[in-house]
């Protein structure tokens, strides 16, 4: 039963060779060195001020620990919990660092606006959402909902420099179309705890915003919890839900099944809590904080899932604030998403199927289909003479219109050549020059997580990452060193993110010995911890390679490869798992029959 609480600059577009033409049907059957990586610390910088892409959703979910709490060296400290002033500023820097739409916080003080002040907790001004609204500035909607504290079942903000009703916050950009939604969680006589589930819509957007609090330990409660979400939201999954906040429980904790089995986690693979009790030798660190959306067939709506460590709290906990100051402000730090309708990766027809891209010995460009199943559909040509000499890659929308795009180094050029729909490209646009004719691009997706999609060039025995930067023009950053060394004998193939922790991998074919590995995508765009993903990938007999991402959408990456058979065949190796659990190749099945020997290069 529920229990109701109330209702970079743009560059010029290149000349007339390579341009796009139209996609047309042709015939149904075509034709380890390490490097070394710089240093990384592992904090994962705030992301830049860039500008979303139409009908994109940025969300912000937050505990910023906000209730007056013990002081430091005791069990239960936080820091500045009774400084609303100091967090309510985080939260506001937050909104403008990512131009948020949402704002999610959890163990924050607020209040009801329909509430007359006269009614309100004392103090109800110095509330957290009373700051932030002062901060953020008109143009935001704000919802509250109250819970309990677990040590008193009180819902009162302690503390002098508090006030209002300890809770959920929801903040939009913009304004609530309909009412507030505040439902009890915790079903009427588990428990006196009370921990709501807090629900909007958000006016001129489809789909409901929610957020929430579950408890921590008290397993069962927990999974009550859970049900009862998954429940009360499954009405409204057809139109789209957003869900956010503190779940107390890593994503594969059964306990969040009925949450994670219907919705969509954004995966980002860091911690986003950490306490250090002072008699500990070491953190106590877990993945507690969340983002889910609605499941679609097509793919996620995620583009990008980041957690902003540098607001966190990862001091020891003795001394005091004066003498052991904390470094953040929270013991939780805030996790990032944005959501579109981005393609399926490696889709460039807009099926939600991979497709494969390949260079023939005409230097035409074919667009092979993807079926679904592995196997490929009849080619369509969708560039004309003039690619025999160029690296092409396809991984990512860098246009942000939701289709996905080509990238190619043709000459000394780096060009995007952007997808008019169903597969067919656009005059290119040069994201930079100067580079190598020998070149080698990588479209890996999206390697710095902010949304959009990035370019790995290997070159001169090094590996670089061409970052992608939004805006009116795709461009790229200045480009980064990522790989020392070591590259020039490697065959690069982007397989995605094989091993789900949220960042894009790389394939790399040693060409001396066939074998080939996954290097595993790190923040800043850096890739190490290599496993081998296969051997016997000889260059004679096996000439090409490309990572077919997900093509059979079982979720797990997926390669094709060439074969000497003959003329020359296509082979399909559906992803599998080793003994170690790492990503590895798997079955392999033919999947073209026979001329792909006049096939120079694929991706």
């Amino acid at each position: 039963m529920r229990r109701v609480i109330g209702a970079a600059a743009g560059l010029a577009v290149a000349g007339s060779l390579l341009f796009g033409v139209q996609v047309q049907a042709t015939a149904a059957d075509g034709t380890g060195v390490r490097a070394t990586p710089a240093d990384s610390t592992g904090v994962r910088a705030a992301s830049p001020a860039t500008a979303p892409y139409p009908g994109e959703l940025r969300v912000v979910t937050w505990n910023i620990c906000g209730e007056a709490g013990s002081p430091r060296g005791q069990s239960g400290y936080c820091a500045y919990r009774n400084e609303p002033d100091r967090k309510a500023e985080q939260v506001a820097q937050l909104a403008d660092e990512h131009r948020a739409d949402v704002l999610m916080l959890q163990e924050v003080c607020g209040y009801d606006e329909a509430v007359p002040e006269a009614e309100r907790r004392p103090n109800w001004a110095r509330s957290h959402m009373a700051l932030l609204k002062e901060r953020l500035g008109e143009g935001w909607s704000f919802a509250h909902a109250p819970g309990n504290r677990e040590s008193d079942l009180d819902s009162r903000c302690r503390g002098d420099a508090l006030g209002g009703d300890l809770g959920v916050m929801l903040a939009v950009r913009g304004t609530f179309a309909g009412g507030i939604e505040r439902v009890e969680t915790v079903p009427a006589g588990l428990s006196s705890r009370e921990l709501p589930l807090l629900c909007v819509r958000m006016a001129g957007r489809a789909g409901k915003i929610c957020t929430t609090h579950l408890v921590p330990g008290e397993s069962a409660l927990a999974l009550r919890q859970s049900e009862f979400i998954r429940d009360y939201l499954e009405d409204d999954a057809s139109g789209g839900v957003v869900l956010g906040g503190d779940f107390n429980r890593n994503p594969a904790a059964p306990e969040l099944a009925p949450i994670t089995d219907a919705l969509d986690l954004c995966v980002n693979g860091d911690h986003t809590y950490q306490y250090w009790a002072a008699d500990a030798a070491a953190p106590s660190r877990h993945r507690l904080d969340h983002v889910f959306t609605t499941k679609r067939a097509a793919g996620p709506r995620f583009v990008a899932c980041t957690v902003d460590r540098s607001r966190m709290d990862t001091t020891r906990n003795t001394g005091t604030d004066a003498s052991n100051p904390p470094d953040g402000y929270s013991d939780h730090a805030p996790v990032i998403a944005y959501l579109r309708d981005a393609p399926v990766p490696g889709d460039m027809t807009g099926d939600g199927r991979p497709d494969l891209v390949a260079v023939d010995d005409e230097g035409k460009l074919r667009l092979y289909p993807g079926t679904g199943t592995g196997g490929l559909g009849a080619y369509g040509l969708i560039g004309s003479r003039g690619w025999t000499t160029a690296s092409v890659a396809h991984r990512g929308d860098w246009t942000g219109d939701g289709t996905e795009d080509v990238v190619a180094r043709v000459g000394g050029e780096l060009r995007l050549y952007p997808n008019t729909g169903g597969g067919a490209l656009d005059a290119p646009v040069v994201l930079t020059d100067g580079l190598p004719s020998g070149a080698r691009v990588v479209g890996v997706g999206d390697v710095t997580r902010d949304g959009h999609p990035d370019a790995v060039v290997a070159s001169d025995d090094r590996l670089w990452l061409y970052a992608g930067v939004r805006g009116t023009t795709p461009s790229v950053a200045v480009p980064v060193l990522v790989g020392n060394g070591g590259w020039d004998v490697m065959t690069l193939a982007s397989p995605g993110d094989a091993d789900h922790d949220g960042r894009a991998d790389l394939l790399a074919r040693d060409t001396r010995n066939g074998d080939l590995w996954l290097y595993r995508g790190r923040d800043g765009g850096r890739f190490d911890d290599r496993t081998r993903y296969g051997h016997g990938y000889g260059v004679a007999n096996r000439p090409l390679l490309a990572g077919a991402a997900d093509a059979d959408r079982d979720g797990v990456a997926d390669m094709w490869a060439t074969t000497d058979d003959g003329t020359g065949t296509l082979m399909y190796y559906a992803g599998g798992t080793g003994s170690a659990g790492d990503p590895v190749d798997g079955a392999r099945t033919t999947v073209g029959q026979s001329g792909w020997n006049t096939i120079r290069s694929i991706s």
